[in-house]
């Protein structure tokens, strides 16, 4: 019983970074040059990097969110998904330690007067959104996932998404 809470905790917790994800991509992979303005405003790349640095983040988000949904490398993709909201949660901190009260750029619906502020508030969501993706890179689990892992403790053996044994 515990086993599929817990697998339940990690499917919940990987669809939800998954859907964050996505969501937050979709917008900035259809409209890049709105997300651009959005990546200057923080004064941290040359403009000559501006654009670039927002296509590949735009689709690092969408690709890490696929990943996650679908369950294919979906530990990996949880590092990933950790590893952008720590950085995520240091460029809020950075706009809230400077008083910017600028469109932080992470969702859907920005772009007017600051509909998403970036400061505290956005690191402290960032924070919130940090903690289930970290109990995916914990605890990966394996229900509706594509890819198989080891399973048990040791790694004896390896399941597919369903939990059956792979010889």
């Amino acid at each position: 019983m515990k086993a599929r809470l817990m697998e339940l905790v990690s499917l919940a917790a990987r669809w939800f970074v998954a859907g964050v994800y996505i969501f937050a991509a979709y917008d900035k992979v259809w409209d890049p040059a709105a997300f651009a303005k959005s990546v200057a405003t923080y004064d941290l790349l040359p403009l000559w990097a501006v654009n670039s640095a927002s296509v590949v983040l735009a689709w690092l988000e969408i690709l890490v969110g696929a990943q996650l949904l679908l369950g294919l490398y979906h530990r990996a993709a949880a590092v990933w998904a950790s590893g952008l909201l720590v950085f995520f949660t240091g460029l809020m901190l950075y706009a809230g330690y400077t008083g910017a009260g600028f469109d932080c750029g992470c969702f859907p619906g920005g772009g007017g007067a600051a509909a998403h502020e970036a400061g505290y508030e956005g690191a402290l969501r960032d924070i919130l959104f940090l903690m289930p993706a970290l109990w995916v890179v914990w605890r990966p689990g394996r229900w509706l996932a594509l890819t198989p892992q080891a399973s048990g403790r040791d790694g004896e053996y390896l399941s597919d998404s369903w939990g059956r044994h792979i010889s």
